[in-house]
């Protein structure tokens, strides 16, 4: 997969994830992201709600595909069914760890803990874009001329 190919926004499709398929997702997220004391597991980083925000329909129901086709009660058994599913399935298995993991660091708590350990990352560029030392924008040698908007004048013939 190239980017994360999801079209949605937070609210967009107005799907809901019924209690059983909310602790399930919870069980995947902390399979693949169970934390360290420094971050924070995928189900407290609010990987669950992330995904139920923007699923459509189509992502709920291959969701609860996954939650009829594995046992999901718990982030041992999610790991199990994770590895039988990157054997069998690579795409779907693509699909859930993409989503997971733009749910993780998307996540307040996990940008916390990035910039805690000093990390300067925001998330997404816009609209502050990425800070950068003065020296690394410019180009080595200076190339072209400049003029000032004050400066311009209209040409005559």
């Amino acid at each position: 997969m190239t980017g994360f190919p999801h079209p949605s926004r937070p609210g967009f499709f107005g799907t809901t994830f019924p209690e059983p398929l909310r602790r399930q997702v919870a069980s995947l997220c902390d399979a693949m992201l169970p934390g360290d004391g420094v971050y924070p597991p995928g189900s407290s980083a609010q990987v669950p709600w992330f995904m139920k925000q923007r699923a459509s329909p189509e992502d709920r129901a291959r969701l609860q595909a996954l939650a009829d086709r594995f046992p999901l009660d718990s982030p041992q058994d999610a790991a199990a069914a994770l590895r039988e599913l990157e054997q069998s399935d690579a795409w779907t298995f693509g699909w859930i760890r993409e989503y997971v993991y733009h749910g993780y660091y998307a996540s307040p708590r996990v940008l916390a803990a990035m910039h805690d350990r000093g990390y300067d990352y925001h998330g997404a560029p816009q609209p502050l874009g990425y800070a950068l030392p003065g020296t690394t924008a410019g180009p080595a040698k200076r190339r072209g001329s400049y003029v000032p908007t004050t400066e311009v004048s209209r040409a005559t013939a």
